[in-house]
């Protein structure tokens, strides 16, 4: 295939930082994603998913040319099974990308994702996968499939695809920013909902990925975690996965981070149910984070350096610029900088913008933005 120039590429950035600004939630901009990477690397079918970047486990994802009929069984493959392209590998790579041809000496068969899943499910042969970083974490994953028969993919195409890395962690910044905007009232919707619904929120999940028992909490839950509002949203199933992973020796981590169209961080986490020694059954639990637990992932997000961390620790607790600047032996001058450099990243215009947008409490109006 042709050697994509610069222009080209450039378009593709332009495009996707285009579909960021007019449709930041992300199963919108996920599709977005898809319909640019397919003018620029041709395929027959592509996933591309949120990433918890604390776990990595997958938990939002938008697809084309391949269904979720198989998801028990890919995600029992990606987490038990070795792989030469696992997205940890990949997030230490430069380039972020890889295509399984070049680490299966010529026998894609010999891949577990292929061989059970993608050849006899889909008709795919051929793989190339990319992640998505900011901040140093691994935010989101691109996977790209073509059918047995067709050109593998090349070098040239995994550099396009490098090249789109930094318009998708714009968008995946974007998606966790907006969250909540469509919500916004006099009430802090981002207040715990015990009260609506009261009672530990747990769901008890089939191997299947079925629910089979669940508590009006866990879904009223489910419903914020799942943009299509519908289904069991893909962060529990994943979850649950990774429990029966972990309960049969496998070193993976059963909980995922993830946030909710109204702005929260909610951890997932789960573990077969203790009379079931077969595994058949998991138990998932859906709490709200504390905020503690995720600032770190909110900042690893959109880049805040370490000395713009402690200042934003410092507004998030309540304290003023002169306080902040005592504390930090810095002139308030610098503190103004710090966060206008904050704001810039984050994408807000004010403190308390950037408190809501960082523990989900968003109260603001929009005409209540204030000067730093």
């Amino acid at each position: 295939m042709p050697i994509r120039s610069g222009r080209t590429i450039e378009r593709a950035r332009r495009a996707l930082g285009d579909h960021a600004a007019d449709s930041p939630a992300w199963s919108d901009f996920g599709a977005s994603v898809i319909a640019v990477l397919a003018e620029l690397v041709p395929f027959d079918a592509a996933v591309v998913s949120m990433i918890d970047p604390a776990t990595g486990l997958l938990t939002n994802i938008v697809r084309s040319g391949i269904d979720d009929s198989q998801d028990e069984l890919f995600m029992h493959i990606e987490l038990t099974h070795p792989d030469p392209i696992t997205l940890t590998t990949l997030a230490a790579e430069p380039l972020g990308v890889g295509i399984l041809a070049d680490h299966v000496a010529g026998d894609p068969y010999s891949s577990p994702r292929v061989r059970d899943l993608l050849a006899p499910h889909f008709g795919l042969e051929h793989e190339m996968r990319g992640v998505v970083r900011s901040g140093g974490r691994i935010v989101a994953a691109c996977g790209l499939y073509r059918s047995a028969g067709r050109p593998g993919f090349t070098a040239d195409e995994a550099i396009a695809l490098s090249a789109l890395e930094d318009a998708i962690a714009n968008g995946v910044r974007r998606a966790h920013g907006q969250t909540g905007s469509e919500h916004e009232s006099d009430t802090a919707v981002g207040a715990d909902d015990r009260a609506a619904h009261p009672g530990p929120a747990v769901m008890i999940l089939d191997a299947d990925g079925r629910v089979l028992e669940s508590t009006r909490a866990a879904e009223a839950r489910a419903q914020l975690m799942s943009s299509a509002g519908d289904g069991v949203p893909h962060a529990v199933r994943m979850v649950a996965a990774a429990g029966r992973a972990q309960a049969a020796g496998h070193p993976v981590s059963p909980v995922a981070h993830v946030r909710g169209v109204d702005g929260r961080w909610f951890v997932v986490s789960a573990a077969p149910l203790g009379s079931d020694t077969a595994q058949v059954r998991t138990v998932v639990t859906i709490e709200p984070a504390e905020t503690g637990r995720t600032l770190d992932l909110d900042l690893d997000l959109y880049g805040v350096t370490a000395r713009e961390r402690e200042v934003v620790r410092e507004v998030v607790a309540g304290a003023s610029s002169v306080a902040i600047a005592r504390s930090l032996g810095i002139s308030a001058h610098t503190v103004q900088d710090h966060l206008k450099s904050v704001f810039a990243k984050v994408g807000v215009t004010s403190r308390r913008e950037l408190v809501a947008t960082l523990t989900g409490n968003r109260v603001f109006s929009g005409a209540d933005r204030p000067a730093v």
